[in-house]
């Protein structure tokens, strides 16, 4: 009999180390990471889930000559716990919005030009028409702050360009995860007073990203550790450049050039050779003149953009109309078809057509 209990004994203490070791580590033994002692019936869960949403009120000092822009915003966080929670043991463990998640603004701090007002709590007991699904609490912060900018010049002046405001968690991905409110979705004024003339905003789009800290390492179970991955959402404003004028002011110089290029196909070689002469140096002049001014007007770039296309493209077309020239006034030439002044023009014309509105769709 006593064997009996004996082994009775030492099967349910192997069932039970059996189940300890299965059980979730957030719950049973040492506080590994999350390091909050929780029970299986506590309410609250890890991660906890933020909405996020911004109201952009204002957007300024947008230059391509500086890596930044000036921006007023609203941003709204949502949570399904109170600002506080009381585990079953005793354990308070503190839920403010700021303390899991903050915003990314010009060199991460929130000095110099930057503003933040204090953080406004609401909860469900007062106001129950802001909220939805399992949400209890909101908080709501104004920001007055630079932002940086990347700017994506490749297609200007027709280019589109990216203001991202980023919300970085604090703690481990385990503990919170980001995700942007549906149910007030992020927005802004219309229209907005100090955004710069020739810029249309034309959305808003949301972007994940997640970064691991290899400086600082969590223990997850007894026997394994790994590096802190943090979460970033993106809440991108698009701005659509509105460039027809623009590309008027850059370019009616250059194009001018190129035309009166042309104009020597129009001319008695013969008889008014040192016409020809003259216009074409003008055009010359004219085309690269009107490389420095657009090179002037955008800002020292290592990329290859729409403007330095078209700009290359009148030089190379004045030059191309010279070149044919000169192999007009030569009474031995290996390329007759452009002996015919005619067909000289509408050729050159036809050319730099192509190539430019290959140019503009590309």
């Amino acid at each position: 009999m006593k064997k009996i209990n004996g082994f009775f004994l030492l099967f349910v203490f192997c069932v039970n180390s059996f189940a300890q070791n299965n059980n979730d580590y957030k719950y049973l033994g040492e506080p590994y990471y999350p390091e909050q002692f929780l029970q299986e019936k506590d309410s609250l869960k890890w991660p906890i889930e933020f909405d996020i949403s911004i109201d952009v009120k204002d957007i300024k000092n947008i230059d391509l000559n500086k890596d930044e822009f000036f921006s007023t915003l609203l941003i709204s966080s949502y949570s399904n716990y109170d600002t506080s929670y009381t585990s079953i043991n005793g354990d308070t463990i503190e839920l403010l919005h700021e303390e899991f998640f903050d915003i990314y603004i010009k060199e991460n701090n929130l000095k110099g030009d930057a503003v933040s007002s204090p953080i406004y709590y609401q909860n469900t007991e007062n106001y129950k028409y802001l909220f939805y699904e399992k949400f209890k609490t909101k908080s709501v912060k104004r920001v007055e702050a630079p932002f940086d900018i990347s700017w994506d010049l490749r297609d200007f002046p027709f280019d589109k360009q990216q203001l991202k405001y980023k919300f970085i968690t604090t703690v481990d991905t385990s503990i919170i995860k980001l995700r942007p409110s549906l149910k007030f979705p992020s927005s802004y004024n219309i229209p907005l007073e100090n955004l710069k003339d020739g810029f249309n905003i034309e959305g808003i789009s949301y972007n994940y990203k997640y970064n691991n800290d290899n400086s600082d390492l969590i223990r997850t179970s007894p026997n394994t550790t790994r590096s802190i991955v943090t979460e970033t959402l993106e809440i991108i404003l698009t701005l659509d450049r509105e460039g027809s004028w623009l590309f008027l002011k850059l370019f009616l110089g250059g194009i001018l050039s190129f035309l009166i290029s042309c104009l020597v196909f129009l001319i008695p070689l013969k008889t008014e050779f040192e016409s020809k002469v003259t216009l074409a140096v003008g055009a010359i002049f004219g085309a690269i003149g009107n490389r420095y001014y657009v090179d002037s007007v955008l800002p020292g770039l290592q990329v290859f953009t729409k403007a330095d296309a078209v700009s290359n493209l009148v030089i190379f077309m004045v030059f191309f109309n010279i070149l044919v020239m000169i192999l007009q006034k030569s009474e031995k030439t290996s390329f007759p078809y452009f002996q015919s002044p005619k067909n000289a023009f509408y050729y050159s014309l036809y050319v730099f057509s192509i190539i430019f509105l290959g140019i503009l769709i590309y």
